[in-house]
């Protein structure tokens, strides 16, 4: 047995050497991979350690891959830098089951020689690899004299990078996700499934229309054939409903398994309701189209009115964090700029002010610090300029509902605070998945010792917005932090059953939770809390719609009062958060000069 499988990896390893040079694809056979024509862009795109130092970087494709499944690997094309190919040496191409821990494990090495070329050099295996409908990894190792050096481009893709270098202390890291694009290289594939005239959509989540208006929904397209696709014809069918007439949309030029995010125009429904749509691609350059999955399906909300947007910025920080001054600095900027139009709630991580109810959100939505997340949707950088960008966008996006809030101690003791919503949706919908979820912030959060002071990067170097910083040293203690998340409950999806599901535009639904202060909690000065309430639509983790409140004392309860005519400068609303330009009889909302709210019954 031993001897049987001696031989076995024998043949598996073949090392011989290869020049570079372009090959063109023979018959049956055609250059794939996740980079492509569309991802393409001269200019140099490189990543590495910093360091001199060998890596190897590499792709994946999964068992039972409906291009690949039943094809043999011929070779590989790895694109080189300008800007490294002096600096390069030592290239092996290799494929394997397995990420090898060193080169040498991998099924197959070929060790390849001669001057690498800018742009792509093409290499062929001596032996070719069969697939077998396995999942196999295709990369190659590299050494450099300089620190910056492996070839990437375009935008994020599953099992599209892969990089490392074990006998380095560098385990395999998946980069999907990082904002590095995709590993440049391809594969040369022989008898591969690969169609013409084959493009297939993605599933495009929910989307939201006005009636009178149109919607622009993004979808994304991959050409899964072998024929550059110019253009799409396509139909749009509403659950239970008819299907449009076909239409034709231009994707530019999209390669071999090329993706492209295109704007297709969906128009509202008559009734304000959540539908279904699929959209089908039945043509490709003209003719039929011969994807085996042609389809994607969607929702499209149609809504009766606009609601006004209160959009969230969740900042993730911490005091250990050199960088994360520029969010501190930017968080009071949009504090200064928008006010209360804005929900700021910053997210502290690795320091006191640190609570686990943030937890989900920080695993979810954050890959760094600084950072930050506005409506779940939108990451950013937590500079002012950044979130600035981000909140032009998101002011104008459009909700489903509002939400309008109220919050008060519910007895003296302050260990308790009630929250009481008032909800209205702009459609209808039979079975709606949303949310509340109840977040405290503070203000002027302080303490002493070395986990209370913010350090910080910009100590002699700060400029602009961040001159403050620069006459600063790096360490900075009596910081007061502002916007912090103190407490939260439910703050993922929402508490259950906090928003009936049978939604019906206009009616108002009033919901009131209680919340208990916890046991452990940075809470300094109760007097600087301010109350949050945020509207998670459940189908997605997106939030919806906000609002904040200041906490009322118990001790104002609702007042009885009799207005005979006009009202103080203090701003009134009604109970859905609507402003007053007069009182109304019922329950009104003040809120008062010095920022507090109460809750008067007018006769």
């Amino acid at each position: 047995m031993k001897n049987f499988l001696l031989i076995l990896a024998t043949a598996f390893m073949t090392v011989v050497c290869a020049q570079a040079r372009i090959i063109t694809p023979g018959e049956n056979q055609v250059w794939w991979g996740y980079f492509n024509e569309s991802d393409f862009n001269e200019a140099d795109y490189t990543i590495g350690t910093g360091q001199a130092m060998t890596l190897m970087a590499a792709i994946y494709i999964p068992a039972n891959h409906e291009q690949l499944g039943q094809s043999t690997i011929a070779g590989v094309r790895v694109y080189i830098a300008e800007s490294a190919k002096s600096s390069l040496s030592n290239l092996k191409i290799w494929a394997s089951k397995t990420l090898p821990s060193k080169v040498s494990d991998a099924d197959i090495v070929q060790t390849t020689m001669g001057t690498l070329n800018a742009g792509a050099n093409d290499f062929k295996f001596r032996t070719p690899y069969e697939v077998n409908n396995e999942g196999f990894y295709v990369g190659y190792s590299v050494k450099s004299t300089t620190g910056y050096f492996i070839r990437c481009g375009g935008t994020d893709a599953a099992n599209a990078f892969w990089i490392g270098n074990p006998e380095a202390n560098m385990a395999w890291t998946d980069l999907n996700g990082q904002g590095l694009g995709k590993l440049a290289m391809q594969i040369l594939v022989e008898n591969g499934n690969f169609p013409s005239n084959c493009a297939t959509a993605e599933d495009f989540g929910q989307n939201i229309v006005l009636q009178g208006e149109e919607a622009s929904i993004p979808i994304t397209i991959t050409n899964m054939g072998a024929d550059v696709i110019k253009n799409i014809s396509y139909t749009i069918t509403t659950e239970g409903g008819s299907t449009t007439d076909e239409k034709e949309l231009s994707v530019g030029s999209l390669a071999l398994n090329g993706s492209k995010i295109v704007n297709v125009p969906f128009s509202p429904d008559a009734e304000a309701r959540k539908y279904q749509k699929t959209f089908t691609i039945t043509q490709v350059n003209g003719n039929p189209n011969t994807a085996s999955k042609n389809s994607a399906t969607g929702f499209l909300i149609t809504l009766k009115e606009k609601y006004s947007v209160t959009p969230v910025i969740e900042e993730f920080t911490g005091t250990w964090c050199q960088w994360c001054p520029r969010g501190t600095v930017g968080m009071e900027k949009v504090h200064e700029t928008y006010g209360d139009q804005v929900v700021q709630i910053a997210v502290h991580s690795g320091d006191p002010m640190e609570i686990s109810a943030y937890s989900s959100i920080l695993n979810t939505f954050c890959d760094g610090y600084p950072g930050s997340v506005t409506d779940r949707i939108y990451l950013a950088d937590p500079s002012f300029s950044s979130l600035k960008s981000v909140l032009t966008t998101a002011f104008k996006r459009v909700s489903p509902a509002s939400i309008a809030l109220s919050a008060e101690w519910d007895s003296e003791a302050q260990k308790k605070v009630v929250f009481k919503t008032t909800t209205r949706f702009s459609y209808n919908d039979d079975n709606g998945q949303y949310g509340i979820a109840y977040v405290l912030v503070e203000d002027g959060l302080t303490g002493t010792g070395s986990n209370w002071a913010q350090k910080n990067a910009y100590s002699g170097n700060g400029t602009g917005d961040m001159a403050w910083w620069g006459k600063q040293g790096s360490s900075v203690s009596g910081i007061e932090y502002n916007h912090v998340a103190v407490a939260g409950w439910s703050v993922q999806k929402g508490v259950n059953n906090s928003v009936n599901p049978t939604i019906t535009a206009g009616e108002d639904q009033e919901y009131t939770y209680t919340a208990t202060l916890p046991t452990s909690s940075p809470i300094q000065d109760k007097s600087k809390l301010k109350a949050v309430v945020l509207l998670i639509d459940r189908t997605n983790g997106t939030i919806v719609n906000a609002a904040q409140s200041a906490i009322a004392d118990f001790a104002t309860g609702i007042q009885s009062v009799t207005i005979d005519n006009g009202m103080s400068s203090d701003e009134w609303f009604d109970l859905s958060g609507r402003k007053l330009q007069t009182s109304q009889k019922g329950i009104n909302i003040i809120r008062m000069s010095d920022g507090t709210v109460k809750k008067v019954l007018v006769k």
